[in-house]
């Protein structure tokens, strides 16, 4: 299911990367009814680890909560995506990227992707927002917009959530926004968690 009301902006906005690999590419960004979706780059996340507010703020044009800190589940993984970003810029959206509201410009937390399609053509998808922010329906207008996105990228032709059984809150996000229980699998983490997924055109 590709699910409707989600705009695409492309902007060339200097987010870490040198003249020269930005003169050869766009930055995606995601709209929809209620939200902004920016990719997390080098120099945001340099600023987020730093505690650097006013830098964040004028790179992501988001308002973070204070104080400072990275979205849920992020913070172990920020470091290694940094350099991972830098070392090749063309992987920028596929990875974590800034929900942001609309209206009042509050980062209110973080959806991504877990990489590049794999040689089946699937993507990971994750969400989570910062405490205060639940319950509004954010992570599934994010998840759904990023979803989209993706369903729309070359090589990409099934977005998939993994799921712990326990997370009855994501598992009514991933059926909310289409995709649908297929199956399960292993995560050295968690252990046998359910897989969901959505595929390109069902």
């Amino acid at each position: 299911m590709i699910l409707r009301g989600v705009y695409y902006v492309l902007t060339n906005v200097r987010h870490g990367l040198s003249p020269e690999k930005l003169a050869a590419m766009t930055l995606p960004t995601i709209r929809t009814e209620r939200l902004t979706l920016t990719v997390f780059t080098p120099d945001a996340i340099d600023a987020l680890l730093a505690g650097n507010a006013l830098r964040l703020n004028a790179i992501t044009a988001s308002a973070f909560p204070q104080p400072l800190a990275p979205p849920p589940l992020m913070e172990d993984m920020l470091p290694d995506l940094r350099d991972r970003l830098r070392k090749d810029p063309s992987q920028i959206g596929w990875w974590s990227w800034v929900v942001t509201r609309r209206d009042t410009g509050q980062a209110i937390g973080s959806v991504g992707l877990g990489g590049p399609p794999n040689d089946e053509g699937t993507v990971i998808i994750g969400y989570a927002t910062y405490p205060g922010f639940e319950g509004k329906g954010y992570a599934s207008e994010a998840a759904q917009g990023l979803m989209e996105w993706a369903l729309q990228q070359p090589g990409v032709v099934r977005v998939a959530a993994t799921i712990p059984p326990w997370n009855e809150k994501s598992m009514r996000i991933a059926e909310r926004i289409g995709m649908r229980r297929i199956g399960t699998t292993w995560d050295e983490e968690v252990g046998d968690v359910y897989l969901f997924a959505a595929e390109r055109g069902i």
